[in-house]
């Protein structure tokens, strides 16, 4: 049995991978998820972002598992760090 370490941090937007990266193509097609967007984006901008992004360490960088359009906003805002729990296997 593997066990789970989590810590709350701070990490550089820039250090995050996409759990799910989607094509421009895929938001093209689901309006409604653009809308939901930009009211994250939005909420984002006005209040700040409000939970954190849960994040798994892998091979290839800090794995955003929730929280993949806030990541995109974040983006989008020019918001250089997050606020993370982190998820490793110990």
């Amino acid at each position: 049995m593997t066990d789970k370490m989590v810590s709350h941090t701070e990490l550089s937007v820039k250090e995050l991978v996409f759990g799910v990266n989607r094509p421009q193509q895929w938001w093209d097609e689901h309006p409604k998820q653009q809308k939901i967007f930009e009211g994250i984006k939005e909420s984002i901008k006005n209040k700040g972002m409000e939970k954190p992004l849960e994040v798994t360490m892998e091979k290839r960088g800090y794995v955003v598992e929730v929280g993949n359009q806030r990541l995109r906003a974040l983006l989008d805002l020019d918001i250089t760090t997050a606020s993370c729990l982190v998820t490793k296997q110990v």
